[in-house]
C-alpha cells in the first residue's frame, strides 16, 4: 500500500477543494493525484469524499490519518471560517463513532487532533460571545491561520476588559459611543483592535491591553483594515478629519 506522504495530503486537500468549488471535475482531480502525485485512486477518492462530507457536516466511513485529518480541520477553518469548521468537527466526531462501532480499536491520535480543533473553536467562541470582534486579514489562533473579519488570536476576555477600563468604551477614532446612541443595550459595546499585526508577531507574543490595544467602533475597525498591513489609528483620525473639513 501506498504511503500517503505530506506532499500528497496537502495535494489532496487542494484538490478536493477545487472539486468541491466546481474549478475541477472529479476524475480530472483523481487523475492528478495518482498520476502527478502517485497517491493511490482509492485514497484519492477517500479525500475527495470526505471533503464534501466535513464541508456539510455528515459523516465520512473512510479514515484519513491524523495529519490528514489536522491539515483539512486547520485548512477548512482558513478557507472557509468558523462555521464550516463547526461542520467538519461534526463530521469528524461521526466518523470517529462510526470507527468504534466497528471494534476495531480507537483512533487515539485522530481523536487528539479532533480536541485540538474543538478546542479552538471554543476559544473563537468565546471570544465571538463576548463582543470581541477583531478583523486582522491574516490571523492566528494558537497557529491556526484563518481569512474572517473576526480575530481569533488568543486574545483573553481579561485582555479586551482591562483594555476598555483604561482606554474607555468611546472609538479611538470617531468618539463614537454605543450607550450615548442606543442606551443600556450598547453599556459596553465596543470592538478592539490590536495596533501590531499579528502576522508580524510571535506566537507566544504576550499582549499589553493598555499599549497594545485601542478601542474601535465596527466602521473605523473596518476603515483600519481596508489595507494590508493596517492604517494607522493616527492614518484613519486624519482621514476621517479631512473629510470633515471638505464636508
Amino acid at each position: 500500500m501506498t504511503k500517503i506522504t505530506t506532499l500528497m495530503t496537502e495535494m489532496g486537500y487542494q484538490l478536493s477543494k477545487e472539486v468541491y468549488e466546481n474549478k475541477k471535475t472529479k476524475d480530472i482531480a483523481l487523475d492528478e493525484l495518482e498520476q502527478h502525485y502517485g497517491m493511490s485512486r482509492g485514497s484519492a477518492i477517500d479525500y475527495i469524499h470526505g471533503f464534501k462530507s466535513m464541508m456539510s457536516g455528515r459523516i465520512y466511513k473512510r479514515t484519513f490519518n491524523a495529519e490528514a485529518t489536522d491539515l483539512f480541520l486547520e485548512n477548512i477553518y482558513y478557507d472557509y471560517g468558523a462555521k464550516f469548521l463547526s461542520l467538519a468537527l461534526q463530521s469528524v466526531a461521526q466518523h470517529m463513532s462510526y470507527y468504534k462501532g466497528l471494534k476495531r480499536g480507537n483512533l487515539n491520535s485522530v481523536e487528539r487532533i479532533y480536541k485540538k480543533h474543538m478546542m479552538k473553536y471554543k476559544n473563537l467562541n468565546n471570544i465571538l460571545m463576548n463582543g470581541d470582534e477583531l478583523d486582522e486579514r491574516i490571523e492566528y489562533i494558537e497557529g491556526l491561520k484563518k481569512t474572517i473579519l473576526v480575530n481569533a488570536y488568543e486574545r483573553n476576555y481579561e485582555a479586551r476588559e482591562e483594555c476598555i477600563r483604561y482606554h474607555g468604551s468611546n472609538c479611538i477614532v470617531c468618539d463614537f459611543n454605543f450607550e450615548k446612541t442606543y442606551g443600556d443595550i450598547g453599556s459596553g459595546f465596543i470592538h478592539v483592535h490590536h495596533l501590531k499585526a499579528i502576522s508580524s508577531i510571535g506566537l507566544e507574543y504576550k499582549i499589553n491591553p493598555i499599549k497594545d490595544l485601542r478601542p474601535v467602533c465596527p466602521n473605523c475597525h473596518a476603515m483600519l483594515h481596508k489595507r494590508n498591513p493596517p492604517l494607522s489609528i493616527d492614518e484613519l483620525i486624519e482621514k476621517l478629519n479631512r473629510k470633515n473639513i471638505t464636508n
